[in-house]
């Protein structure tokens, strides 16, 4: 059962609503920025500070080290490979 509110109804003030609506939808993306910042800005620290505090590592085997480019190859492989489906008429209207 949907409740309406008398203002609700027609002849109701509909530019409170629409502020209201407006200033928590902008509240939401400066929350859901702020956030984003601050966990690159945390990334960024780890990536800054774990080298230094972590001790080295040894170099990965010579296999490992051609996974990038096996999937460079595959990418340029079905970017330029043929599309098998049927070439279709889209109608609009």
């Amino acid at each position: 059962m949907i409740m309406v509110h008398p203002s609700d109804q027609v002849g109701g003030d509909t530019s409170h609503k629409n502020l209201v609506a407006a200033s928590s939808q902008a509240r939401n993306c400066a929350c859901m920025v702020s956030y984003s910042v601050l966990i690159l800005a945390l990334l960024t620290l780890s990536i800054l500070v774990l080298p230094l505090v972590l001790p080295p590592l040894p170099p990965p085997p010579l296999l490992l080290l051609f996974v990038p480019v096996f999937i460079l190859v595959v990418l340029f492989f079905f970017a330029f490979s043929p599309s098998t489906l049927p070439n279709m008429a889209v109608l609009t209207s």
